[in-house]
């Protein structure tokens, strides 16, 4: 037992080596928010959010740049916010005047424990080498089973699915999309700090000839924080393993972090952007090798001149990622709650951060 103990801690103490060299390596860096979008880019009057029907807004996602073209996988939250959910693709030419195309994927209406796609969250877009087509990871979730204590209304035992486009080629981004099976999901390898959740949230990035991702874990009875850890795969489309535990779960927030998205810098190094803490404002943190992560950072993504969001730690969401443009800036797209005479709605917004 003591010889474990022993083990243990010095396992804790080389990781934190590791944390404080990251954080020292990358302290020269800081981001800032450079410019601010006035208001939302896609609010409840967008002409293509009648249209398509929905009601509550966008939640999670990822856009990425093609050929000077952004494209966005986003959810749309159609029905009741959180509730009723669908993947949604979109593009625009300038990251603010945007187009809806089509639906890409639909969630089976009726939440419950025994449906396991009542809700979908997209949450990474990946090209894969290896097929030469375009990839969308998503979490689908089944509903609380109240015979077993669970909470009705709550996301239970996420499970990450792969689907692959069924066009070749980096222009075949719009597909259309295939599943192609469950890459990481509750099962023996679970870990003791995922929690009832997870797992929840999954965006995939390169390290060298591997493949590594964050994902979320939470408890809901007993409440629990949102910790963070990371899996890891020869190949984007797997086998998906869990880093060990001790290194899971991952320590970049004290408390809170979600729908982590990874940048590969053109100059080296990772960034890491996500939903945080904080009155109109994101989180990241910065990597020089993509596995050693530095503490949060925060960002305020709107100004007291052009303040269109709620106050309050969970009303600005979740960023869809950090493109970095030919000018070193980084474009991020976000979500945000607002409330206009007294309804709800989750709209876009868009900033730019650059280094300080």
């Amino acid at each position: 037992m003591r010889k474990k103990l022993v083990g243990l801690y010095f396992s804790a103490l080389i990781i934190s080596i590791l944390m404080a060299v990251t954080v020292c390596a990358q302290g020269k860096k800081e981001l800032v928010v450079k410019q601010i979008q006035e208001g939302p880019i896609i609010d409840h009057k967008h002409p293509d959010i009648s249209a398509s029907g929905n009601k509550s807004g966008f939640e999670t996602g990822q856009v990425v740049k093609i050929k000077g073209v952004y494209h966005m996988f986003v959810n749309e939250m159609f029905g009741r916010p959180h509730l009723d959910m669908r993947i949604a693709y979109w593009t625009s030419t300038d990251a603010v005047t945007w187009k809806r195309e089509f639906t890409v994927v639909e969630s089976v209406p009726g939440r419950s424990a025994t449906n396991l796609r009542s809700e979908v969250w997209v949450t990474a877009v990946e090209f894969n080498e290896e097929e030469q087509a375009w990839n969308i990871f998503y979490v689908a979730y089944r509903g609380g089973d109240k015979a077993r204590g669970e909470l009705e209304g709550y996301d239970y035992e996420g499970r990450i699915w792969r689907a692959k486009s069924t066009a070749a080629g980096r222009d075949g981004i719009a597909g259309p999309y295939v599943d192609m099976g469950i890459v990481l999901q509750p099962d023996a390898n679970s870990q003791s700090w995922e929690g009832q959740q997870a797992i929840a949230a999954f965006n995939p990035y390169r390290v060298g000839d591997s493949w590594y991702a964050f994902y979320d874990g939470h408890n809901h009875v007993p409440k629990s924080d949102w910790p963070l850890g990371m899996a890891k795969a020869p190949r984007l489309s797997g086998p998906w393993t869990r880093l060990p535990e001790g290194q899971n779960p991952i320590p970049i927030s004290a408390i809170f972090n979600e729908n982590v998205e990874v940048t590969e810098l053109k100059a080296g190094g990772y960034l890491a952007i996500f939903d945080s803490f904080g009155d109109q404002e994101i989180g990241y943190s910065l990597s020089d090798d993509g596995i050693h992560w530095a503490r949060e950072r925060r960002l305020k993504v709107q100004s007291p001149n052009n303040l269109w969001a709620d106050a309050g730690d969970h009303a600005t969401r979740t960023p869809l990622g950090a493109i970095e443009e030919e000018d070193g800036s980084f474009t991020v797209v976000y979500t945000a709650r607002y409330t206009k005479q007294g309804k709800v709605f989750f709209g876009l917004g868009k900033c730019t951060l650059a280094w300080q």
